[in-house]
């Protein structure tokens, strides 16, 4: 007998989440409130719920639920939080956010995902969003700071002009992989801003793929 979506969401939180110690209530009712087969219009896959990413077009990706939940729960997002999130693709990832969080700026420099997105956030009622159509890395400063900053995709580096954007104590999450390592595993990181200060803090290995709009010949240095 077929599961139904109900089941694979209970299956993607039993057979995924916990067992990679993900058991945040709040980051668990986010994920079973927003229905990812909604995110994946037009995409043929037996299960939007199994443990991998799903390709929407050329070099963009929704990356898998498992994925997303490691990087959001390295840090802890307060219902007040205003969060920046770099490449949305296909809204969901930004729809997430926007169950944990106060308001949610979204940078996508994809026009054609871009309408996709609106339309995927208006069927999911997520209006504590706001898309931006725009270069990824220039993030969007005109509504900084912000608590957290998220790039859900591998980048080599991450420049002044994004981290500038955090407030105090703010976060930035992401995966940093070496000069052309296109098709390696990266290191999920948190760049934690205290009094002008960017630390980064190190955390597992993951593969993601390559958010477009960095610059990979340029290596990340600390």
């Amino acid at each position: 007998m077929s599961l139904n979506l109900n089941d694979m969401k209970e299956n993607m939180i039993k057979g995924q989440f916990k067992p990679m110690g993900i058991s945040d209530d709040r980051v668990i009712e986010a994920f079973l409130s927003v229905p990812r087969e909604s995110f994946v219009a037009g995409v043929i896959n037996d299960s939007p719920y199994f443990d991998g990413h799903i390709r929407l077009e050329r070099k963009r990706w929704l990356l898998s639920s498992l994925s997303i939940a490691r990087l959001i729960s390295l840090v802890k997002i307060s219902p007040e939080d205003i969060i920046l999130e770099i490449g949305s693709t296909s809204g969901y990832s930004t729809a997430i956010l926007a169950n944990l969080a106060s308001l949610v700026i979204a940078v996508e420099q994809d026009p054609k995902l871009v309408k996709s997105i609106e339309k995927n956030l208006a069927y999911t009622s997520s209006d504590n969003t706001v898309i931006i159509n725009s270069d990824h890395s220039l993030g969007y400063s005109k509504s900084a700071p912000y608590d957290k900053i998220f790039i859900f995709g591998s980048v080599p580096k991450i420049k002044d002009n994004i981290t500038d954007q955090l407030s105090d104590n703010g976060s930035l999450v992401t995966v940093l992989i070496g000069e052309n390592k296109e098709d390696t595993f990266g290191k999920a990181v948190v760049l934690k801003k205290n009094k002008g200060i960017i630390n980064l803090f190190e955390y597992f290995e993951v593969f993601l793929p390559l958010m477009p709009g960095f610059n990979l010949e340029e290596k990340f240095q600390f």
